[in-house]
């Protein structure tokens, strides 16, 4: 049942009595403390819950959900989360196809079978790898060391059946408008420098962009640091300055040896991700795979 703007249980909550407290839907955003900037924006873009909204999370949903250990969140995120399966189950944004690697599909086609996760990507795409269109992003790659993984990316894309003419370079300049992008059937952000690629997608508010093409079901490949900006946050827990786009309700880390135990000091699940392993991200949650 959905009883709140922002995905927190008002039934649930210990203030609904003692307060005489209807809860932010029933008091039109105005619950026992005041007006709630949350629920006065939900309701003034004309959305039953944040959920439905093809940005979730702004800036402010993520503080209140993630950025404040004593009075946020617990489990971190819990809100969204719970707006994110409102909506779905609703119908609305029942998003499905994000592919978190290590780095990227390590097997090929030519010759033999194809592995699992490229195999998934496939699937993802829905039609012929022959007819998707796919974006480029190649950001991250930024110093010597980093641009021979981005060639091997690119490279990957080919041997995968998508066309050379049919991918497009984009290095995040702010020029991409949200129409443009929309032609285009999948995104593949590569590895490099997580933090520089974060601060471009932010800085020109490509982050809005790609979450609204994530949630109209467009394929989003990441490759390391491509993958990492996905997760809450790529620093610490509750650093707002590091705070990534939140497509998984996880913690990740890389090129992590097999033998890697997660964290367990972290206030979500942590996974260590090795080379030839990946994620299946939707609303649901997430499937581990190998290659």
């Amino acid at each position: 049942m959905v009883d709140s703007r922002c995905g927190l249980h008002c039934t649930d909550c210990s203030w609904k009595t003692s307060h005489g407290c209807g809860g932010c839907i029933e008091t039109n955003g105005r619950p026992f403390h005041g007006e709630c900037p949350i629920a006065q924006c939900c309701q003034n873009k004309g959305y039953t819950h944040c959920g439905e909204c093809d940005i979730i999370p702004c800036g402010k949903l993520y503080a209140y959900s993630y950025l404040d250990p004593e009075h946020g969140d617990n489990p971190q995120g819990m809100r969204i989360e719970q707006c994110r399966h409102w909506a779905a189950e609703a119908g609305k944004q029942a998003w499905e196809n994000v592919l978190l690697t290590d780095s990227g599909w390590s097997g090929s086609h030519d010759g033999g079978n194809p592995d699992n996760i490229l195999r998934r990507f496939w699937d993802m795409l829905r039609k012929p790898a022959s007819q998707a269109k796919v974006l480029f992003i190649p950001t991250a790659a930024n110093s010597d060391e980093s641009r021979p993984a981005c060639g091997k990316c690119f490279a990957e894309l080919l041997s995968a059946g998508i066309l050379p003419n049919n991918i497009h370079i984009y290095d995040i300049d702010g020029t991409l408008t949200l129409e443009q992008a929309m032609q285009y059937d999948a995104l593949y952000f590569t590895g490099g420098d997580t933090g520089y690629l974060l601060r471009r997608i932010k800085e020109t508010g490509f982050d809005e962009i790609l979450k609204k093409m994530v949630y109209a079901n467009k394929v989003y490949v990441g490759a390391s640091a491509g993958s990492l900006i996905a997760a809450p946050n790529i620093g610490e827990s509750y650093n707002k300055d590091t705070a990534g786009l939140c497509l998984i309700h996880a913690y990740l880390s890389f090129h992590c040896p097999k033998d890697t135990k997660a964290k367990t000091d972290l206030p979500l699940p942590h996974i260590p991700l090795s080379g030839g392993q990946a994620l299946i991200v939707n609303w649901r949650g997430y499937e581990k795979i190998e290659a």
